[in-house]
């Protein structure tokens, strides 16, 4: 295991743009971003700075998934999700936050799932950056944290990452609760 972390380490200081940009695009392409994230903990190591850099990495594959799907992609996105997404793409604007919310916070749609339906939706990209900013932000920083606290041996700021990881769980549990009650309008209009 020390092995493994020192060659991952290794290649990351000699080449940290090539994680960043892995952050930005493979998200976006179904590769799972919590494993980079571990990963940005392993190389850059697990510090705020390191949440934020990670953070900013993600916050671009948001944007540019959500304009591909919005833009180029519209037709062939909403065509491969099918009969899925149709009845939503004749809601009225003033629920488009809601949906965003409601999206964000389901347990087991992919980010990059996310953002295709909401920029496929007709979702502002402002609205899109807004719902996934307070539930990407926890989860960065849980990974990221958590990632490179375990290989660094750090019990306490490895307790702290799955706190956070925990944290953004249980807020997307009361999120989702709170948006599903009858006459709630948490989500309020776009």
């Amino acid at each position: 295991m020390q092995a493994l972390k020192q060659l991952v380490a290794d290649y990351g200081s000699q080449y940290p743009w090539v994680l960043f940009v892995a952050l930005v695009i493979l998200p976006g392409l179904g590769f799972p971003a919590g494993v980079l994230l571990l990963l940005a903990g392993v190389v850059w190591g697990s510090q705020p700075s390191t949440c934020l850099l990670a953070l900013a990495g993600i916050l671009l594959n948001v944007t540019w998934t959500h304009c591909l799907a919005a833009g180029l992609a519209r037709r062939r996105i909403v065509r491969w999700m099918g009969p899925r997404l149709q009845p939503w793409l004749d809601l009225p604007r003033t629920d488009l936050m809601k949906v965003a919310w409601l999206l964000r916070v389901t347990p087991g749609v992919p980010l990059f799932l996310q953002n295709y339906a909401l920029g496929a939706l007709g979702v502002p990209l402002r609205l899109s950056l807004l719902t996934a900013l307070p539930i990407v932000a926890l989860y960065t920083c849980g990974f990221v944290l958590t990632g490179g606290a375990i290989f660094d041996g750090r019990l306490g700021l490895a307790i702290s990452g799955v706190a956070l990881l925990a944290a953004a769980a249980i807020a997307m549990r009361l999120i989702r609760s709170r948006q599903a009650k009858p006459g709630s309008d948490a989500g309020g209009g776009a």
